[in-house]
């Protein structure tokens, strides 16, 4: 059983549903990926993960952990069991967060230097295509039924809906300033978009694009902007 923390930890189940998950956190500075058990908090391994590692997730059924080494211009992929790398994959210049298709494949990459979103296939190792976006590419979400994926810009500060089979950009919608992280809900129904200067979580219809409320983080005397 695979949950998202953040964008960049992973739980992954040890065995039984009653037993404690690994949790992977991606090091971005210290150049590692760091492995913690979820119900002690106890490290339990760390292992190099190539330069700069940024995004981070495993594959559906468990079998392998994908992490965006970004100053590699790579995505390094591992046996979450041993923590050995096993091999590489395409991804586009400066990877930083990546999200898969709830069916395992293709690894939907965005990448921040060239303004894009790599698409590459997890079996045969293949970019087979590129998105442009807007500047800064940077948050990847994808809805459940995995035909609509979102891109957040952080510069252009907006989410991008791209359709999965077409590649094509069906709406943009604009949020708050620097979007960093996009999250569809279970039913698919809800997106949230988090913005790391406008301290808000804009609470998107993905049917309209349209910005039904935000959640504001500001503190009381201080202005974010």
């Amino acid at each position: 059983m695979i949950r998202h923390a953040t964008a960049a930890v992973l739980l992954l189940g040890l065995a039984a549903p009653a037993q404690a998950y690994k949790v992977f956190v991606s090091n971005e500075r210290g150049n590692t990926v760091t492995v913690l058990d979820s119900d002690t908090w106890e490290v339990l391994a760390e292992f190099p993960a190539g330069n700069r590692p940024r995004g981070i997730t495993v594959a559906p059924d468990g079998s392998e952990l994908y992490v965006a080494s970004s100053d590699d211009d790579m995505i390094r992929v591992f046996d979450p069991n041993t923590y050995e790398e096993t091999h590489t994959l395409p991804s586009g210049p400066d990877p930083e967060l990546f999200v898969l298709h709830p069916s395992g494949n293709p690894l939907y990459i965005a990448n921040e230097d060239d303004n894009l979103v790599t698409v590459t296939d997890v079996k045969t190792g293949q970019i087979v295509g590129e998105i442009p976006v807007g500047v800064e590419p940077e948050g990847m979400g994808i809805s459940p039924d995995g035909k609509t994926l979102v891109n957040t810009s952080e510069t252009t500060n907006m989410a991008h809906f791209i359709d999965t089979e077409t590649f094509e950009i069906t709406q943009n919608t604009l949020v708050d300033q620097r979007p960093r992280v996009a999250q569809f809900t279970a039913d698919g129904k809800l997106l949230y978009v988090s913005s790391e200067i406008g301290g808000t979580v804009s609470v998107i219809d993905p049917a309209t694009g349209e910005v039904l409320h935000r959640i504001s983080f500001e503190i009381p005397g201080i202005n974010p902007s």
